[in-house]
């Protein structure tokens, strides 16, 4: 029996050091019908070249190989494009510093053809965690995770933050997404809101399997803290506002709340005479769902933070 073919989708933007380790991984593959797409997003070091070059060494992997650079349009852009020009009816998204484990594509592809589940859009599994020389520091199945197999409401645990989908672990039904219209380039948390926007309308699907290696680089400063929380609030904001009736009530209030305290925590040093307008927004909160327009005004003040 023929394999279907599947697509291996590389977005890859200044990671000379790491490319050439994660397109090993993709060959190492035990799924044998595979085309791999790179493209690179105009960067300023040799990202491109090193995958030209171990592409061009490694061709008969490959059913198909798509190796091109451009100029810089964003992370979100550049994701859309790559996709966009696979030719797999599954996409498997990877970021160009990220690792695969050998099975990851073979076992993911098993269990979508056993379940057999129509609408089904994205499925994931759990993941390791390593620094820059590629050691291992955490592993996501120590953390709290979603249920295994297909859900058709993932969109509420995702929501709520009380799991993570993990990005290199991803294979994405490529017409799902790009009928959605794949990454949102306006907004900095591009994968949350498109993973929102997929299980509102489509099931997503986890395996209990570590299944690739997700590289963590130092930097985790208060400032980017502070940026990756507004940019939380403005994701949710687009959320509740185009999905006004998927959430419960209740959860988005709880959820409100839980995020103002996080805002607090992230400025009280910098703004302590907000502490006011915090506690107002909690009490509130407790009485009157939020709307799509507070998201935006916890999310305004902590960019101006960040700036």
């Amino acid at each position: 029996m023929t394999l279907p073919l599947v697509s291996i989708a590389i977005p890859a933007y200044r990671h000379a050091h790491f490319i050439e380790a994660c397109l090993a991984s993709v060959c190492a593959q035990t799924y044998p019908e595979l085309e791999i797409v790179v493209l690179d997003d105009g960067s300023p070091d040799d990202t491109y070249e090193v995958a030209k070059r171990f592409l061009e060494a490694h061709g008969d992997r490959f059913r198909r190989i798509v190796v091109e650079r451009h100029e810089n349009r964003g992370v979100s852009a550049n994701s859309n494009a790559c996709i966009a020009a696979c030719q797999g009816e599954w996409v498997h998204l990877l970021g160009s510093d990220d690792l695969l484990y050998p099975e990851k594509v073979a076992h993911i592809q098993q269990a979508i053809a056993d379940w057999q589940t129509p609408g089904l859009a994205l499925v994931h599994a759990d993941a390791d965690f390593v620094n820059e020389h590629g050691q291992p520091v955490q592993r996501s199945s120590l953390l709290p995770r979603p249920a295994v197999g297909p859900q058709t409401d993932a969109y509420r645990w995702i929501f709520m933050g009380r799991h993570s989908i993990f990005n290199p672990t991803v294979a994405l039904h490529r017409e799902s997404f790009l009928a959605i219209g794949g990454f949102d380039p306006k907004l900095a948390l591009e994968d949350i809101d498109c993973w929102l926007r997929l299980s509102a309308h489509h099931a997503i699907a986890r395996i209990p399997e570590v299944l690739a290696s997700y590289r963590k680089h130092p930097g985790n400063t208060l400032r980017r803290r502070v940026r990756m929380l507004a940019a939380q609030f403005f994701t949710f904001a687009k959320f509740v506002e185009t999905h006004p009736q998927l959430i419960a009530d209740e959860d988005i209030r709880q959820q409100f709340r839980k995020n103002v305290w996080r805002f607090w925590r992230r400025i009280r040093k910098r703004k302590p005479w907000l502490l006011p307008t915090v506690l107002a927004a909690r009490w509130r909160a407790r009485r009157k769902t939020p709307k799509a327009e507070d998201y935006r005004r916890f999310g305004s003040m902590l960019d101006e933070v960040a700036s």
